[in-house]
């Protein structure tokens, strides 16, 4: 099934889940969010981001490839895409090709409306997910094609940002993070993104399905220009955010996976804060890495990556290895050597080891996907109109 909400999702980001949004909200940030929200809509708009601690929202709860566009990018999907003001939809369809003027449009004022306290700002792209699409200042721009066309306007958008923040002299208290969620989709190859010579792609526990670009500027506190090589995850943002701003009144229940990496992005010589990280499918641990060695409990493939000239990458079956498959992901990124031999079983105790203490503290709460789908959540401006969902029509920005 799904491992994603759709708009016709019932469940949600539980209730019972803290956002940063929440904290920062707590301690007399201004929260605002924009763009993409992939956690629920609900059957009143309950789990969006205007409820979920952010004070302000601007931007279509979805992807997408799961609405309908105007110009059409997905000529199915369910309903029209809307563009939703808070908890109100501004206008439907969505205009999705000339929407990232719009969203910087809002997130400038936002920083200026905002410029003399302390803010929080999550924005999240629409680009470079399936389908690809860039407005007509970037379409045929790149010798990439639209994928290159899409990326170009999102380092347009990202460069607006942090001009804004240098125009109004925020940008040495302002810290700014750049990352992604999941690593190409190589079933639409060349439209799809690239992982380089990493292996596999989205949906695989794969380092080409995990790992992603990790981006922190903040003139005159992290040294620009520099490399980091240790290990740190989007697990870590929030942590460190909150160690950044002096909050340390965090529930006991949330945010215990993160650690403060900011001792790494101040000092590219730091010893690492992170030498752990494991890698789930659902509830199965797939994979752990420990430091520079990384071992496969099992592998599968993902239809993320159907048709890729790597079969491990597409093939469903799942395969249980035994003893675990193991890598040094620094000498071998592609993990194409398998290191087998007794000299290598110290290094398969550890993991043991490290996974034993993990299992120790892990607990699986029942699923919000799994409490089904209802057509009437499906977000329409104009209630009761025919036929639904198709007839969903409304404002214009």
């Amino acid at each position: 099934g799904s491992r994603v909400f759709s708009p016709e999702s019932v469940g949600g980001l539980p209730f019972t889940e803290t956002t940063v949004a929440d904290i920062f909200g707590r301690h007399g940030y201004a929260t605002g969010g924009l763009g993409k929200w992939h956690l629920g809509i609900g059957e009143h708009g309950e789990y969006l981001p205007i409820h979920r601690g952010f004070q302000s929202y601007f931007g279509i709860p979805m992807t997408q490839n799961e609405c309908v566009s105007k110009p059409r990018l997905n000529p199915e999907g369910f309903g029209p895409c809307p563009i939703f003001h808070n908890a109100t939809i501004a206008v439907q369809p969505a205009d999705v090709p000339d929407i990232d003027a719009k969203y910087v449009d809002n997130i400038k004022s936002f920083i200026t409306e905002n410029q003399d306290r302390p803010f929080f700002f999550y924005f999240a792209s629409h680009h470079t997910h399936l389908p690809q699409f860039a407005s007509s200042q970037f379409l045929n721009t790149t010798k990439r094609g639209i994928f290159g066309d899409s990326l170009a306007e999102v380092d347009w958008s990202v460069g607006e940002i942090l001009q804004h923040l240098k125009t109004l002299g925020l940008d040495k208290d302002t810290m700014v993070v750049f990352s992604a969620d999941n690593g190409p989709e190589l079933a639409d190859f060349d439209k799809g993104g690239s992982a380089g010579p990493l292996r596999c792609g989205k949906g695989t526990t794969y380092e080409g399905g995990m790992r992603v670009p990790g981006i922190f500027w903040w003139p005159g506190v992290i040294p620009a220009n520099t490399l980091q090589y240790n290990m740190a995850s989007t697990l870590d943002i929030a942590v460190t955010m909150f160690s950044i701003a002096g909050i340390t009144d965090l529930p006991s229940n949330t945010f215990n996976d993160g650690l403060d990496i900011t001792p790494i992005l101040k000092d590219v010589h730091a010893d690492p804060v992170r030498d752990v990280m494991f890698y789930y499918q659902g509830h199965m641990l797939m994979a752990v890495r420990w430091k520079s060695w990384k071992i496969h409990r099992w592998s599968t493939g993902a239809p993320n990556c159907n048709g890729y000239f790597d079969d491990v990458c597409w093939t469903k079956k799942i395969t249980w290895h035994d003893p675990p498959q193991l890598f040094n992901v620094e000498h071998d990124p592609p993990e194409r050597k398998p290191l087998k031999g007794p000299q290598y079983h110290a290094i398969h105790q550890k993991f043991y080891e490290i996974m034993v203490e993990h299992n120790k503290t892990m607990t699986f709460k029942p699923s919000e996907i799994d409490k089904g789908n209802n057509i009437k959540n499906i977000p329409c401006c104009s209630p009761g109109c025919t036929p639904f969902p198709k007839c969903c029509h409304c404002g214009a920005l």
